[in-house]
């Protein structure tokens, strides 16, 4: 990173999936990294944590600083309806709760993780160089998840006008790899399924119809997008976070098994999925703003079943 880039960066939700691998990519590329999370608890490669109820203990931050939130509720997918509310409710909360930060201490330059299920339900491609009509309903399923990130970027706009604030808002596909969950059912999709290739099921089990397709995008590529843009000033844009290519579950579990050298027959039908049977995205536009390649699956998921096997001791 260069000379321009920040002298410190505020990260929320440093201790989650995305921003964990943030601060061990981060930690040693900008000289001051703070952790924001609900407990305060130590995050490697932070200078310093805090938790999100005691943000006035951040000293003084130095003119070139950024904020990053990549906070959001986590959750039991086996009770993903019973928890919409607080599912709303918690990450309206951080939203807000960062963006008054920012106002709070002059950060003018802020960068968030939305969402692609911010796209209304019935669009065929989620093309971010269309401007969204925010009050069509957003994709079934997880309606009150995408209310709570079409919040985050409406915030943000008003946010703009009111106090200057720039925004860089990516909205993430399916994200995987390293330090997700390590419980089955809190885990993103692949990392799920990587852990269903690796335990000791007889069977590998597929909730819903495989066929179902998503678009995977590796953290690492989420990381070094974000890092891109640390250098931007005064501007502020949606991009849709993707690697461009969408994968059935049926493929993502024989490819989780393939890699992992594990053979076991595949079950499904169980009910479970929700969701749009197939979700489209494009990166064209941010491929044509950063220096950015995005990673295949079989390597995402090679260095997400290392992480694994290290991660639970197998």
């Amino acid at each position: 990173m260069g000379a321009s880039n920040p002298e410190a960066l505020v990260i929320f939700g440093a201790s989650g999936f995305v921003g964990r691998n943030m601060v061990e990519a981060y930690c040693d590329l900008v000289p001051t990294v703070i952790g924001v999370t609900a407990s305060g608890n130590a995050v490697p490669g932070c200078d310093l944590v805090v938790p999100v109820g005691s943000l006035n203990d951040i000293p003084v931050l130095p003119a070139r600083t950024v904020a990053v939130n990549v906070a959001a509720f986590r959750y039991d997918a086996g009770r993903q309806e019973m928890v919409q509310n607080d599912i709303l409710a918690n990450n309206v909360a951080l939203t807000n709760g960062f963006f008054g930060f920012c106002a709070q201490r002059k950060i003018k330059e802020a960068r968030i993780a939305s969402s692609v299920a911010v796209y209304p339900a019935e669009l065929d491609v989620l093309d971010d160089e269309v401007a969204i009509d925010l009050n069509r309903p957003p994709f079934a399923g997880e309606t009150f998840y995408a209310w709570s990130k079409r919040w985050a970027e409406q915030l943000s706009q008003l946010y703009k006008a009111q106090y200057g604030i720039n925004t860089v808002a990516f909205r993430l596909s399916n994200p995987y790899g390293p330090h997700d969950s390590v419980t089955l059912t809190k885990a993103h999709v692949a990392p799920a399924f990587v852990m269903k290739a690796l335990n000791e099921a007889p069977e590998f089990e597929i909730r819903g119809d495989p066929q179902v397709t998503r678009d995977f995008v590796y953290v690492g590529d989420v990381v070094r997008a974000f890092r891109e843009t640390f250098e931007w000033k005064d501007r502020n844009d949606f991009f849709n976070l993707c690697s461009g290519t969408t994968t059935s579950l049926q493929t993502l579990a024989e490819s989780a098994l393939r890699i992992s050298g594990n053979d076991k027959p595949i079950r499904s039908g169980a009910p479970g999925a929700f969701g749009p049977n197939k979700r489209v995205s494009t990166n064209d536009k941010i491929r044509s703003a950063m220096n950015i390649e995005f990673t295949s699956l079989s390597e995402g998921l090679t260095k997400t079943i290392e992480w694994y096997r290290d991660a639970l001791a197998l």
